[in-house]
């Protein structure tokens, strides 16, 4: 996996260097993040694209017809730090772009497979990208993933490796792996993600329950906080020799990420993302891992289904009472309720048969209540009797039940 890979994805659509297929929506978006696009990179992208929105920070375009001209893995080599595609034939698919002083090539790479979850090298950089596919998409548009997926990769240059093992994950969820397949290294925190890699879960589309069953041996995120205070003190226990080669570093090389490094090794020693791999030391299989979901999924919903049984008993009987009290505001007024729904009989419209039958429904239960409801339905059938000719009115006391 040390270059990237090309060809056709698994929806059968190129994304080698001919473009992408027609479709009725897709969308590229690319932003640099660590440097701006210079007027010339500009230029060049232009000549791909006549409709793109193309500014020193972004790279976007929308289409509704045609084919994309670029090709998506040599652009982020060249020009990018991000990229998101979405199709309505349903493929997701980000990218990120980091230098690789600030990853460990040897533990990415565990988590590297074939297919959904890639990586390569470059000279200067580390490429990933992270895919998934669906046969049953829902229309959707690709504005808003982008921004809630970028801080995935400021947790990489942290060390963290959740976002890694979520898109090795997300091969597992669906069902591209075989059941022996044994799990990567398991990262700390994976039961408590932060919105970017929760964001980062929805888009490979992994289940709550399996991201539940694989933190089942995930550490929790060691974490301090850290401070001015903090820094200075990490800064005062290093060498006279080495914070000179830190400040030569960042006075003459003009590299955005030299200052990002530094950063990096300092948050890592003061507030490491990586910890205690998996709890037992054991990697598990994708089937030892699906079952513990399937497990997992019956509990929550079992718990769902108890407290929605719950809530509609609390309901019902809050109805209940509420029904109590309008009846008894009603008792010793069933006289003048049968006047009313005589007079609503007789106006002939919509409105008033639905009244009419709602008061008769009050003299029924308040008939039930005081244990004369054979005389209610004696009343009922006289009523029926004066009133059958009106079809609307008999076919709203039928559904009522309201029958005699």
């Amino acid at each position: 996996l040390s270059h990237p890979p090309t060809g056709v994805s698994r929806s059968g659509r190129a994304d080698s260097p001919t473009g992408t297929q027609k479709s009725d929506y897709h969308t590229y978006d690319y932003p640099p993040i660590d440097h701006a696009l210079t007027p010339d990179e500009m230029e060049e992208l232009r000549r791909y694209s006549t409709r793109a929105e193309i500014t020193p920070t972004r790279f976007s375009n929308e289409y509704n017809w045609g084919d994309f001209k670029g090709n998506p893995r040599k652009w982020m080599e060249r020009y990018f730090d991000a990229f998101l595609h979405v199709a309505n034939w349903g493929t997701h698919w980000f990218m990120l772009r980091l230098p690789r002083k600030l990853l460990d090539w040897r533990e990415v790479s565990e988590y590297l497979l074939e297919d959904g979850i890639e990586g390569w090298q470059t000279p200067e950089y580390v490429v990933l990208s992270f895919t998934s596919e669906t046969e049953e998409p829902d229309w959707e548009q690709g504005s808003g993933w982008l921004s809630s997926l970028v801080g995935v990769r400021a947790g990489l240059m942290r060390g963290d490796h959740r976002s890694l093992y979520l898109g090795w994950l997300a091969e597992a969820a669906a069902g591209r792996l075989e059941d022996d397949f044994r799990e990567p290294p398991v990262p700390p925190g994976l039961a408590e993600l932060d919105a970017a890699h929760r964001s980062l879960a929805d888009f490979l589309r992994i289940s709550v329950d399996l991201i539940a069953a694989a933190a089942e041996t995930s550490a929790p995120l060691q974490s301090i906080d850290i401070g001015p205070a903090e820094v200075a003190r990490w800064v005062a226990e290093q060498s006279g020799a080495e914070k000179d080669a830190w400040l030569n570093s960042l006075i003459l090389n003009d590299r955005a990420y030299s200052l990002a490094a530094l950063r990096q090794r300092i948050e890592r020693e003061l507030n490491p993302a990586t910890g205690a791999g998996a709890g037992s030391g054991e990697r598990r299989t994708v089937a030892e891992l699906q079952e513990c979901a399937n497990a997992l999924r019956g509990e929550r919903k079992a718990k769902e289904a108890a407290e929605r049984a719950a809530k509609e008993a609390r309901e019902a009987a809050e109805a209940a009472k509420r029904r109590q009290a309008y009846l008894a505001s009603l008792r010793g007024r069933e006289k003048e309720l049968w006047h009313q729904v005589d007079n609503l009989a007789g106006l002939r419209n919509a409105a008033a048969y639905k009244e009419a039958v709602e008061r008769l429904l009050d003299l029924r239960d308040l008939a039930m209540e005081a244990g004369s409801d054979e005389d209610f339905m004696e009343r009922l059938q006289g009523f029926r009797l004066e009133h059958g000719s009106k079809s609307a009115l008999m076919r709203r006391l039928d559904e009522a039940r309201l029958t005699g």
